[in-house]
């Protein structure tokens, strides 16, 4: 992987934390409506337990595709510099060849 490979897209950022929030939510609703019908307050409290409970998945989301693109960023400069401190090695007879005099067909 080289350092013009890596990917990261916004929108995937954005795609994936807000879905997350969304999913809370979708889960959260109706056990706040079964709450609110038995106690108003206790479903008040259950919904700011929710609402805590969507920023949480928004921001563990958010940060684990973050830190994925940053071990990928970071691999590929540790590759690239790696590529350039070590200059590639040719293969044993396939190395640079030095004009000679000497002609090795004619030898001996």
């Amino acid at each position: 992987m080289t350092l013009d490979n890596t990917h990261f897209s916004f929108g995937k950022l954005v795609l994936y934390s807000l879905g997350a929030g969304v999913i809370v939510l979708l889960v959260s609703i109706p056990i706040i409506l079964l709450i609110a019908q038995w106690s108003p307050i206790a479903g008040l409290v259950v919904a700011l337990i929710a609402v805590l409970a969507m920023i949480a998945a928004i921001g563990t989301v958010s940060r684990r595709i973050i830190a994925t693109a940053e071990r990928e960023i970071l691999a590929a400069r540790a590759a690239a510099e790696q590529q350039s401190a070590h200059p590639p090695q040719f293969p044993p007879n396939q190395g640079p060849t030095e004009p000679t005099d000497r002609n090795p067909t004619s030898d001996g």
